[in-house]
C-alpha cells in the first residue's frame, strides 16, 4: 500500500510541476493524499468484508435442505458410505444426499391416487373427468394427481383446455392436489430402483404402460390408499370398500383399480416381484398377471375361484361389475346416441356399481358431442360437473 501511495504521489506530483503557481499545486497535493486516504480506507474495508464473507463458506457445512431444487442424477449416487459403487455396480460413484420424500403426502391420511406418466404435466378433458368425479363423490378423500418427470420425455405443449382443466379443479375442489414428482427421487432407495436405472426397460413397446403398473404398486407401498386409472368415472362413494382388487374376468384380475392399507403385505410382495420378474414385451404380464402371482402367494391358493376375502385374510376381490360394468369388447356402446327422452342414468349402473371403466386406450379417438344423448356424456354430464361446464362442443 506505501509504494502504491509513492506512485501516485510522484506521478501527480510530475503533473502539477509543470504548474507556475505554488499555490495551485499545493491545493492539488492536498487533493491527491485525500484521494489516496479514501482509497486506501475502502480497500481495507472491503478486505475484511470479503475476509468474513469467504470464512463463512468455507466453514458452513452442506445443507441437503438448500440443494433441495438441484437435480441429482441417482444412477451415479453411492449405494452406501462403504460401497463405492452405484446402484448399477460402476465404480467411481458420488456422495449423494438422502432422497427427498413428498412432504405433501401422508401415510396415514385417506388418500387416492392417479398418476400421469405421458410427461405432459396436464390432463386432458377426459382424465379429467375422472378425477373430479372421485372428488365429487368422495370429499373426505385426498385425491393425488401425480404428474411424473422422468427426464426423458420432451415437455409437451400445453393447450389452454389442459391449463384449464387443472386449473378449474384446483379452484373447486379442496381435496384434490396435483403433485410433480421426479421420478429419480420417488424410485431412489427402493427395490425398483435398479431397474428403473440399469435396465433397457424404455426399449420395450410397452414401457409407457409398465412403468404405471410399477408405480402404482410402490405408491400404495410407500403410502397406502387407492389407485385409480384416468379412464375411471365413479359414480358413488368408494371408501365403503378397504384392501381389495377387482376381478378382470372368471381366470384374471385387474389393476386399473387397488387399495391397500399402508404396509400391507400385498403391496411389498407386488414391488418385489416388479423388478424380479419384469417382461418388456408382455402387456399384462407386469400388471394383471403381476397381481394374480402376488395374490396366489398371499392368500396360499392356486384356485383362482378360492381366491376371496376369507383366504385371503382381509384382502378381498371385488366383482367385475363394480368398476366394468360394461366389458371392454362393447366400449363402443358409451358413445351411441339413446332416445332424446331417455336423459336418466343408463340402466346398467345398479346400486353395485361404484365407477365406470370408459376403456380409454380403445375409445380415445371416439367423438363425444356435448349435450347429446351419448351414454358416456350423460354419464360425465351427471358426475363430473365442473368440467363438464367448460368442455368443448366435442372431446
Amino acid at each position: 500500500m506505501a509504494s502504491l501511495c509513492n506512485s501516485v504521489g510522484v506521478h501527480f506530483w510530475t503533473i502539477l510541476s509543470s504548474l507556475n503557481s505554488k499555490r495551485f499545486r499545493l491545493g492539488y497535493f492536498v487533493i491527491t493524499c485525500f484521494l489516496i486516504y479514501w482509497i486506501y480506507s475502502a480497500i481495507v474495508s472491503n478486505q475484511q468484508v470479503v475476509s468474513v464473507w469467504l470464512n463463512f463458506v468455507q466453514t458452513r457445512k452442506f445443507d441437503p435442505l438448500m440443494a433441495s431444487n438441484r437435480k441429482i442424477d441417482r444412477r451415479t449416487c453411492c449405494q452406501s458410505p462403504d460401497y463405492s459403487k452405484d446402484i448399477c455396480g460402476r465404480p467411481n460413484c458420488t456422495s449423494c444426499p438422502s432422497p427427498r420424500d413428498l412432504n405433501q403426502l401422508k401415510s396415514d391420511g385417506q388418500n387416492a391416487f392417479f398418476i400421469e406418466t405421458s410427461g405432459s404435466g396436464a390432463l386432458n378433458i377426459r382424465q379429467a373427468f375422472a378425477v373430479e368425479s372421485l372428488a365429487f363423490h368422495n370429499p373426505n378423500l385426498t385425491i393425488n394427481v401425480l404428474f411424473m418427470d422422468d427426464g426423458h420425455k420432451k415437455q409437451i405443449k400445453k393447450s389452454k383446455v389442459l391449463t384449464e382443466t387443472v386449473e378449474k379443479l384446483k379452484s373447486k375442489y379442496e381435496n384434490i392436489q396435483f403433485i410433480v414428482v421426479d421420478l429419480d427421487e420417488f424410485m431412489a432407495g427402493t427395490s425398483m430402483d435398479k431397474w428403473f436405472h440399469c435396465t433397457d426397460w424404455r426399449t420395450g413397446p410397452y414401457h409407457v404402460a409398465h412403468l404405471s403398473d410399477g408405480l402404482r404398486f410402490l405408491t400404495l407401498h410407500k403410502y397406502g390408499g387407492y389407485y385409480f386409472d384416468l379412464d375411471i368415472i365413479s359414480v358413488r362413494p368408494v371408501t365403503y370398500y378397504r384392501n381389495f382388487i377387482t376381478a378382470a374376468s372368471a381366470t384374471n384380475f385387474a389393476n386399473g383399480i387397488i387399495h391397500a392399507d399402508y404396509g400391507h403385505p400385498i403391496t411389498q410382495l407386488a414391488v418385489n416381484d416388479f423388478p424380479t420378474n419384469y417382461k418388456k414385451n408382455m402387456w399384462t404380464h407386469n400388471g394383471p398377471d403381476l397381481v394374480l402371482r402376488v395374490m396366489k402367494i398371499f392368500c396360499q391358493e392356486e384356485n383362482f375361484n378360492a381366491i376371496n376375502y376369507v383366504s385371503c385374510r382381509g384382502f378381498g376381490v371385488l366383482p367385475t361389475s363394480t368398476f366394468s360394468p360394461i366389458h371392454w369388447s362393447n366400449w363402443q356402446s358409451f358413445f351411441s346416441q339413446r332416445p332424446a327422452n331417455e336423459t336418466g342414468a343408463p340402466s346398467w349402473i345398479t346400486n353395485q356399481v361404484v365407477g365406470v371403466h370408459v376403456w380409454n386406450k380403445l375409445s380415445f379417438n371416439e367423438t363425444a358431442y356435448k349435450n347429446s344423448t351419448q351414454e358416456y356424456v350423460l354419464l360425465v354430464s351427471h358426475n363430473c360437473p365442473v368440467i363438464y361446464s367448460i368442455a368443448p362442443e366435442t372431446f
